[in-house]
């Protein structure tokens, strides 16, 4: 009798009609945010009231693919926890998250999907054996419920994407994918062939942009309906999109001992482009709000995208951002990054540098300049010479303080001790103070063994053997740790990203040359600067952009020393605080560097 009842009851859900609660209806009843949350408790569509058309587009039999690019801190993540949890619920079916890397998709489980399913107690017992105090279904990357899973994976993994069906297809931070999953090709192509037996199926592709021509969300967004959220003027009832462009603030400037800029943001209005009035943010919070679509016939093919910028965030203020912006004016990296961020827009990078001329040198008070707080080399290694170049460093920029050459052979020791006496000597300001050098990163890429000897034996020097890796996508510094057959630390660089940001600052002139003087022969001469802008950026056939030599013959060892000196100020930056300490006279730590531990 029991068995005929159970069979009862699962003919009655087979047969019953799906359900027909949105996303957004269901989060606001169901859905729960964590105490780790900034808003703890039951969640509230109201407070985010531009993601209910995203939620429930993912109810619209007239949708496939749903697209959002947007800034940080809006709320993104939530959205996918509903569309999940609301599908566990009242629709179970296999679903998938990916994640930029398998180490984010483990970081996504157990931060965000992990305390979703307990505190949202509708599901908790669709996931959760009450009977069973550990359950095997239920792991890190895996977690089955009645009717279903949640599967998380890694942009970077091909079996992982193409090994089994799916229906709901959640892809985040699409610009930090890789431009292929192994050999396999786009790891969203790969992962959308699995969804293929689902004529209802729904794809999400969710991410903060990146660099222009570059950006996967953008190339997703522009295939899309292209929805702004705008805001109502309260003046001539124009629908506008709140932007930068339009944000009038009253501030003040000043410079810290660092050489970096302060800005005190006193406020920040609006001013409609259509009919000139201002308003402030608790106005416009307070307009009428809406999508606007540029591009509304792409709802025929299945497509909703949506632009969502920081200005609208409920937990990042106006002036917050304005003060952001205008701190990081005329640094490229970092206006990228503000961007990104809370613009929800790409940025656009130089992608070539024009020949720097030997007219831009600049004549130094002293042997190093009074705004340099730090310095740093880099080595390069040839069969008959080495390379070297030092800079000085603070929180804006750099100064080119000499480069020269060591010649003689890398098997040789007299070579290295050469080297070891221009890397012992002080540099002195026009205050007397004396510097020396911080850190110097050595390439290890040819004659390996000579550079892990000398690099062995200077560890307290702070001298590193490096080796350089085309990683796109990846940290400047990929990696670091010890080898052990050569006893040897080594660090891993990504130099491509170590080369955008070199070739940002000198387009931006961040980065000052002196010219010799009675001081030092600083030798940057015209071969120099040739070098320096000897290569230039291309895109390979996979999508990945990387630097290249101009012309095969040409030399680039100034451009590399100048890329392993930056990336060892880079690896010294281990707070926040690194350039306040040493404006402060506290001097940074040698051996102590930023790195991820290296991987055997």
């Amino acid at each position: 009798m029991k068995n005929v009842k159970e069979l009862k009851k699962i003919i009655r859900g087979a047969l019953k009609p799906p359900s027909r609660e949105t996303v957004s209806a269901w989060a606001d009843e169901f859905a729960m945010l964590p105490s780790t949350s900034a808003e703890p408790g039951h969640y509230r569509t109201s407070r985010v009231p531009y993601f209910k058309e995203v939620m429930d587009a993912f109810n619209d039999n007239r949708v496939r693919r749903v697209v959002v690019k947007s800034a940080s801190q809006v709320g993104k993540s939530s959205v996918l926890l509903n569309v999940l949890g609301r599908y566990a619920h009242l629709a179970p079916c296999p679903c998938m998250i990916i994640q930029p890397t398998l180490s984010d998709a483990m970081d996504f489980s157990k931060r965000r999907l992990s305390p979703f399913i307990r505190d949202t107690k509708v599901i908790t017992k669709l996931f959760y054996d009450k009977e069973k105090t550990r359950d095997a279904n239920q792991t890190i990357l895996s977690k089955y419920f009645k009717g279903g899973s949640v599967v998380l994976v890694g942009a970077n993994s091909p079996s992982g994407l193409a090994s089994r069906p799916i229906k709901i297809l959640l892809c985040d931070e699409v610009d930090r994918y890789p431009p292929s999953a192994g050999k396999e090709g786009s790891p969203i192509g790969l992962a959308e062939k699995r969804m293929s037996t689902y004529w209802d199926g729904k794809l999400g592709i969710f991410s903060t942009p990146t660099v222009k021509d570059a950006s996967t969300i953008d190339i997703e967004y522009e295939l899309g309906t292209q929805e702004e959220w705008r805001h109502k003027c309260p003046s001539c009832g124009s629908w506008e999109l709140l932007s930068v462009e339009n944000m009038i603030s009253d501030y003040v400037e000043r410079r810290k001992k660092t050489g970096a800029r302060t800005i005190l943001i006193k406020s920040v209005k609006w001013s409609c482009p259509t009919c000139g009035e201002i308003f402030d943010e608790v106005k416009m919070r307070n307009a009428a709000q809406g999508y606007v679509a540029q591009n509304p016939d792409a709802l025929a093919n299945g497509v909703r995208s949506f632009f969502i910028n920081g200005f609208v965030s409920p937990w990042v203020s106006w002036q917050d951002i304005l003060k952001e912006w205008l701190t990081v004016q005329g640094d490229p990296l970092r206006e990228m990054n503000v961007y990104n961020t809370r613009f929800g827009l790409s940025y656009e990078l130089p992608v070539e540098l024009e020949e720097i001329k030997q007219d831009n040198l600049e004549d130094y008070p002293a042997a190093i300049p009074d705004e340099v707080l730090i310095v740093t080399a880099g080595v390069d290694v040839q069969k008959d010479r080495l390379e070297y170049a030092v800079y000085g460093w603070n929180a804006v920029g750099g100064y080119g303080i000499e480069r020269g050459k060591v010649y003689g052979l890398p098997q040789d020791k007299t070579t290295w001790a050469e080297l070891d006496a221009l890397l012992n000597r002080t540099y002195t300001n026009s205050a007397g103070k004396q510097f020396r050098i911080a850190r110097t990163f050595v390439d290890s890429g040819f004659m390996t063994d000579y550079v892990y000897a000398y690099c062995r034996s200077r560890l307290r020097e702070g001298r590193f053997a490096i080796k350089g890796r085309s990683a796109y996508g990846s940290p400047l510094i990929i990696k670091t740790g010890i080898i052990r057959e050569a006893g040897v630390y080594l660090v891993v660089l990504n130099v491509d990203s170590a080369k955008d940001e070199v070739v940002t600052a000198l387009q931006s002139g961040k980065i000052h040359f002196g010219r010799d003087d009675q001081f030092l022969t600083r030798s940057f001469d015209e071969e120099f600067f040739k070098q320096l802008s000897s290569e230039r950026k291309v895109k390979k056939v996979n999508g990945a952009e990387v630097w290249k030599k101009r012309n095969q013959h040409a030399r680039n060892e100034a451009l590399d020393v100048t890329v392993y000196a930056l990336a060892a100020i880079k690896s010294c930056i281990t707070s926040e605080d690194f350039w306040t300490n040493l404006a402060e006279e506290k001097p940074p730590s040698r051996r102590r560097i930023v790195s991820r531990e290296l991987e055997t």
